[in-house]
């Protein structure tokens, strides 16, 4: 058989075995795939938010993968609140994988004392698609104990399922007090994915629920005197016996209205890395323009060549778009990495 057969017997271990979780390498390019706490927390009246991934991680089949998020904040009472979609498409050779998700922010009253704190919990609900596409894969003759058949005698019988997928995230953060100052603002918060556990299966009998997938991540920016500004962040995930953690760490050279220090921004350049532990490391280059255009570009490199014939990982395109884009007057107060 050829590589295809490889990524069949993938699918039916999906069967038993808890299915991957898809990421970006650039872990915040899509901040509703970390945590629906997330959803709504921008400058603008709404935000598109489009990510792909190109990567070939053996010498025959391309993996490719696209997300693509809107989001818009709003107030119930008089707490901010956001909701917003992500649509996810995965295609690996016969495997394809598609998720649709909405998600829903609320942020909790913390007294006007806590200005600068900031509590928020979401919630997401949405489907999952996993098919095979059996006109993707490509099966050697089979010896039947007298000939060989010709064509191949597979047959698939169950080739695609859904199931629903549900979660929550809660996410604590800072903003930045005053522009100028030295200041180090930090986030920190969890999620829960897949609440429901739903049953999977596809070419075997008995069909497996998925483990809670649980999720840890955090970091902080640093505003300096300059206008220069560094943050970095972590992620942990684990499900089942299975961990996985990554990192970030992202400068960033804003650039002034008039060459005036911390007034109103007119973009920004950024550069950094991006490391997951015991699987590939990428480099981060991208531009802002105006606050409501970001588009960003990472090359990843593998750190185990064992089952890969080269050390490339893969691309990543990724751009934001916020619509009605306003300058707050303290200028840029979110902690978060753009990419």
């Amino acid at each position: 058989m050829k590589a295809y057969s490889l990524i069949l017997g993938w699918c039916i271990l999906c069967g038993r075995l808890a299915a991957q979780e898809l990421l970006p390498i650039g872990l915040w390019s899509q901040p509703q795939a970390l945590s629906p706490a997330m959803v709504g927390l921008i400058d603008g009246k709404a935000r598109l938010s489009l990510t792909h991934q190109f990567r070939p991680p053996t010498g025959f089949t391309n993996f490719s993968t696209t997300w693509m998020g809107i989001e818009a904040p709003f107030q119930l009472g008089e707490l901010p609140a956001g909701v917003g979609g992500l649509l996810l498409s995965d295609a690996a050779g016969g495997w394809r994988t598609i998720k649709a998700v909405l998600s829903f922010a609320y942020e909790a009253p913390l007294g006007s004392r806590a200005r600068y704190d900031h509590l928020r919990g979401g919630l997401y609900a949405g489907f999952v698609n996993r098919s095979i596409q059996s006109t993707d894969l490509y099966f050697e003759d089979q010896f039947d104990g007298i000939t060989f058949s010709r064509p191949t005698t597979e047959t698939f019988d169950r080739t695609t399922l859904w199931h629903a997928d549900m979660g929550l995230g809660v996410l604590y953060y800072r903003t930045q007090k005053v522009p100028g100052n030295v200041e180090l603002v930090p986030f920190a918060g969890f999620s829960v994915a897949r609440l429901n556990r739903p049953s999977i299966g596809i070419l075997v009998q008995d069909a497996a629920r998925l483990s809670l997938l649980w999720s840890i991540h955090g970091g902080a920016r640093l505003f300096t005197r300059a206008p220069l500004q560094l943050v970095g962040s972590v992620l942990l995930n684990r499900s089942n016996q299975s961990s996985w953690i990554g990192g970030s760490l992202l400068a960033e050279f804003v650039i002034y209205e008039g060459g005036y220090w911390h007034t109103r921004p007119l973009g920004s350049v950024i550069a950094g890395g991006t490391l997951r532990a015991r699987d590939q490391y990428a480099l981060t280059a991208g531009f802002t323009l105006q606050k409501g255009l970001s588009f960003g570009l990472s090359y990843s490199l593998l750190t185990r060549r064992a089952t890969t014939p080269t050390a490339f990982g893969g691309l990543q395109l990724m751009m934001h778009y916020q619509i009605g884009y306003s300058y707050r007057e303290r200028g840029t107060v979110y902690p978060f990495p753009i990419f």
